[in-house]
């Protein structure tokens, strides 16, 4: 499986596709975004880390599909939602390699299973807030 899709890719092959402008679909993503956000922003136990860390990608990719929504556009893949990133939103090529590194420690944990260490959170938690905080600051 591919690594890396561009705009043009992700055009071509129909992954991404112009739409209505969506409001009220895009308002539907922030808010369930917000509620997962206010559900994790809490110490968890190290057992649950992994879960925490899933949890910042799903709320990413939310706050994406609102973004993609907001602008009249539909995704069907994951690769093709960085490809976006890259294609709508200025100077965020280091965020954007985060959202790509957490989405592959994702789907390690998802398909593998992969436990993660504590200190993976904490090293990158600021980041993935930040990289929230931005992607709201968009929408």
């Amino acid at each position: 499986m591919a690594n890396e899709m561009s705009w043009k890719e992700c055009v071509d092959q129909g992954i991404i596709t112009e739409t209505q402008a969506d409001e009220e679909r895009s308002s539907q993503m922030l808010q369930m975004a917000d509620l997962r956000i206010e559900f994790w922003d809490k110490k968890v136990d190290d057992k649950f880390v992994a879960l925490k860390v899933e949890a910042y990608y799903d709320i990413i990719k939310e706050l994406i599909f609102a973004h993609l929504y907001k602008n009249g556009y539909n995704c069907t893949n994951h690769l093709c939602l960085i490809a976006y990133l890259k294609q709508k939103i200025q100077d965020f090529d280091f965020e954007i390699q985060k959202i790509d590194e957490l989405r592959k420690v994702r789907n390690e944990i998802n398909y593998r299973g992969l436990t993660i260490k504590k200190d993976y959170l904490e090293r990158n938690e600021l980041e993935f807030k930040n990289i929230i905080k931005k992607l709201k600051e968009e929408l």
